[in-house]
């Protein structure tokens, strides 16, 4: 078989596309329903960044950037998560950093979303629709706005293969604006079809995808507001968090954690004027207070989430406990640092 670029694998007999998912699941030791899911992921991820209309307004994140773009976690991430940058809405850049009241803000939030989901459906889905329909020759692409949440986009993408019960039948890109993805870079990404056949497929996908160590502090705010929760509304698939966590530990992102605090206090002054939450107690990290363990009620509720979503993990199936136990000795470090962090010992909360 001749080297190709991805989309043409469409173009293969039915014993063609056989024979190289067979081969990708042998390699890869995952199921046939995961290897071409993933396939769709980066045929829209090529496309979105190297075609769309609103490319220059698009960055990639979240945890599918973790392990399609830098190899960081070992969880098949369904999701294409993306950041829009709100002037392509009229907004200029600085405006919504201004500050109102806390009434005036969520009112201007609401506005803002209101605006995001009218642009993503009058716009956005047509502009996809019509461009990998004529891109792929296939007339039957549907794109639609998920009922429960405005601002995701589902794709039922087309399935030769069984699905896996372990993971969702659409593909959803999370499009949102109140989102703060800086800093980010230009990334290359494969498909898992090209990971395991280079020597037909070796077709690179370029991306702009926001830096992980910004990502990582998300998501130990995440983490942190969890562990201050108390009205016990535990949100269901969050356990990834703490083992998306865990992972990135395992790399360089645990010393780069402890030289870019000020990119940790972006995070948490953004999720405070965009995502406010009382209980999440954010202010409590600038005085080397971070919480990353939860109550025993929450450790039980995210102990079974974790378990039922274990088949998502392809890697190491290391234990919750396991990840606890590193969450604690890294959340005592990490305090550590806080503590002798100049630039914070004067804030005042």
């Amino acid at each position: 078989m001749k080297k190709t670029k991805i989309h043409n694998y469409f173009t293969l007999s039915a014993e063609q596309k056989d024979f190289v998912i067979e081969r990708t699941v042998r390699k890869l030791k995952t199921s046939l329903a995961v290897i071409e899911k993933d396939l769709w992921v980066c045929i829209l991820l090529k496309y979105l960044f190297n075609d769309f209309k609103y490319k220059d307004y698009l960055v990639f994140k979240g945890g599918t950037s973790l392990s399609k773009v830098y190899n960081l976690i070992e969880r098949f991430s369904e999701d294409i998560d993306l950041a829009l940058n709100w002037e392509v809405l009229g907004y200029p850049q600085k405006e919504p950093y201004e500050a109102r009241s806390y009434t005036k803000q969520e009112k201007y939030l609401d506005k803002l979303n209101e605006n995001t989901s009218e642009f993503l459906k009058n716009e956005v889905i047509p502009v996809i629709e019509s461009d990998l329909n004529s891109l792929l020759k296939n007339t039957n692409l549907k794109f639609y706005i998920d009922a429960k949440n405005p601002q995701s986009i589902l794709f039922d993408y087309p399935k030769e293969y069984d699905l896996d019960p372990s993971i969702l039948s659409v593909i959803k890109l999370e499009i949102g604006a109140v989102a703060e993805p800086i800093p980010f870079e230009e990334k290359e990404i494969s498909t898992y079809i090209s990971q395991a056949n280079p020597q037909s497929f070796l077709e690179k996908i370029s991306v702009r995808v926001v830096d992980p160590i910004r990502t990582f502090y998300e998501k130990i705010a995440i983490l942190h507001k969890e562990a201050n929760r108390t009205n016990g509304n535990y949100p269901n698939r969050y356990s990834r968090h703490y083992y998306d966590v865990y992972k990135m530990l395992q790399s360089n992102l645990k010393q780069r954690s402890f030289q870019n605090l000020e990119i940790l206090e972006s995070v948490i002054e953004f999720l405070k004027k965009f995502y406010r939450a009382n209980f999440a107690k954010y202010d409590d990290i600038y005085q080397a207070m971070l919480k990353l363990v939860p109550s025993t009620e929450a450790i039980e509720f995210f102990k079974n989430d974790y378990n039922q979503t274990k088949s998502m993990i392809f890697g190491e199936q290391v234990s919750f406990d396991e990840i606890l136990k590193t969450l604690q000795a890294y959340e005592s470090e990490l305090n550590l640092v806080i503590k002798s962090f100049d630039k914070w010992s004067n804030k005042t909360i």
